[in-house]
């Protein structure tokens, strides 16, 4: 019984000595700072610093009064935003499938349903987007020629609402094209069956670089667009539909 009661005793002893800390550990943990604050309470705390847009819609078909001069129509898109903006999702570019109305009237809707889907973040209304687009045409043989350039901004809002049949929700967008300068041009045109093209379309966007453009419309290009915005009343911008 005795040495059973020193072995205990001992064994107390011991455990005395495993729980004793050693100053270096307590002042690492004196170190350790008492208000730490959670990645939830941070991210509570701070406050916006952009808005984003998010556009969905589609190109949806282009029209010529007098008929297409070309016996396939396609379309080539891209969208061009300020330096403030950034494009987070969706493609920039794209290209439609060719489409033809010679099946039906000369001036029947050409149909694409070609569907667009991107999201932008900006801290600036400064240089809105745009969506950009260049027709063209081809023929039988396989040449492919312009027939002309339309461009639209993007919506701010949700977009246009079809209350009626009657009504179209959709949005137009002239299609214009160069004219040739002078008479020598006009019949090279003719001659070659190709329009003339700009070495950069980007130019139609700002108003002060196309001044002095001559250009004439052909037709019209249609786009149904939706817009939803989020964050922009935390940066003071207030829009009201």
């Amino acid at each position: 019984m005795y040495e059973d009661e020193e072995t205990g005793n001992q064994g107390n002893e011991d455990d005395k000595d495993t729980n004793k800390v050693s100053p270096k550990q307590k002042q690492k943990k004196s170190k350790r700072p008492t208000n730490a604050q959670t990645p939830n309470e941070l991210g509570a705390k701070s406050t916006a610093s952009f808005f984003t847009l998010f556009i969905t819609g589609q190109i949806v078909s282009a029209t010529f009064p007098l008929g297409p001069d070309k016996d396939y129509i396609f379309c080539r898109y891209e969208l061009v935003a300020g330096p403030d903006w950034q494009l987070v999702s969706g493609p920039q570019y794209g290209i439609t499938q060719m489409s033809t109305n010679k099946t039906g009237h000369f001036n029947d809707k050409i149909v694409f349903n070609m569907p667009i889907e991107v999201t932008y973040k900006s801290t600036s209304p400064f240089g809105w987007p745009q969506i950009l687009v260049s027709v063209f045409g081809q023929n039988q043989t396989g040449n492919e020629s312009l027939v002309g350039y339309a461009h639209v901004y993007m919506p701010i809002f949700g977009g246009h609402q079809q209350v009626d049949e009657h009504i179209s929700s959709l949005n137009q967008a002239p299609i214009l094209r160069p004219k040739c300068p002078n008479m020598l041009g006009d019949i090279t045109s003719w001659l070659l069956r190709r329009q003339p093209e700009l070495k950069n379309p980007k130019i139609l966007l700002d108003s002060a670089q196309s001044k002095g453009l001559s250009m004439e419309s052909y037709g019209t290009l249609e786009f149904q667009l939706h817009a939803v915005m989020r964050g922009a009343r935390k940066l003071g911008y207030n829009w009201h539909a």
